[in-house]
């Protein structure tokens, strides 16, 4: 069985289902939400053995990194909207029927309702045809997102707060590109000569050139 559920999440990350395809085919129908319903049943009442229990990790951790592995660009690359209704349902049926609980309360469990978290923010705007298609078809996935938000905070994982910015530390600019200058009077012309270091024989041409205008300038005046 679960053999064959891995198989049916693999093909499902990379379903893309087109509109007129509604209800023609097994996924996108509601024989997808009665596999996933009577899957969940059959390992509610198998024995809970250590095989078992690790094949059910197995299965939990693919989720969890197909519903992570998310293109930069959602337009070149649709975002796996399918797979993202499919595994809602799996974790709801299985916490519903009490199937490997004690799973969701690993780290792999966590990741898993993580995932199926932050993939619903990330993904504004989730394909409605596969909604209502495939997942409202024995439900609403109105009623059953905020049902599992609560479960999600009973398992005690909810959405990392996003951190401040950083305040903006003004000090670092104090004194920064400027400088006092004295007073100086109108007539005089100011070289400056923090461009390039000069030589001394430049050096010495700034300071004539000042002095030249400021006796001018003060001839002038008289």
């Amino acid at each position: 069985m679960l053999i064959i559920l891995k198989s049916y999440f693999r093909n499902a990350a990379k379903y893309y289902p087109k509109p007129e395809d509604a209800r023609k085919t097994t996924y996108f129908s509601p024989i997808g939400w009665d596999f996933i319903h009577f899957s969940t049943f059959a390992i509610y009442k198998l024995q809970p053995t250590s095989p078992l229990f690790s094949q059910h990790e197995n299965l939990l951790q693919s989720l969890t990194t197909s519903l992570q592995d998310l293109h930069d660009d959602l337009a070149a690359h649709p975002p796996p909207d399918y797979l993202f209704f499919a595994s809602l349902l799996y974790v709801l049926f299985l916490i519903r029927f009490g199937a490997h609980e004690e799973m969701f309360r690993t780290d792999i469990g966590q990741n898993l309702i993580l995932a199926i978290l932050q993939y619903h923010t990330q993904v504004i705007q989730l394909r409605k045809d596969i909604e209502e298609e495939f997942y409202n078809t024995n439900g609403t996935f109105e009623q059953d997102w905020p049902e599992f938000v609560r479960l999600a905070k009973k398992y005690g994982v909810v959405l990392p707060v996003p951190a401040p910015p950083p305040p903006t530390d003004f000090s670092l600019f104090e004194g920064a590109n400027t400088q006092e200058r004295p007073f100086q009077p109108s007539a005089d012309a100011i070289v400056d000569v923090r461009v390039k270091p000069l030589g001394e024989r430049g050096l010495q041409d700034g300071i004539s050139a000042r002095s030249s205008l400021k006796t001018e300038g003060d001839d002038a005046t008289a």
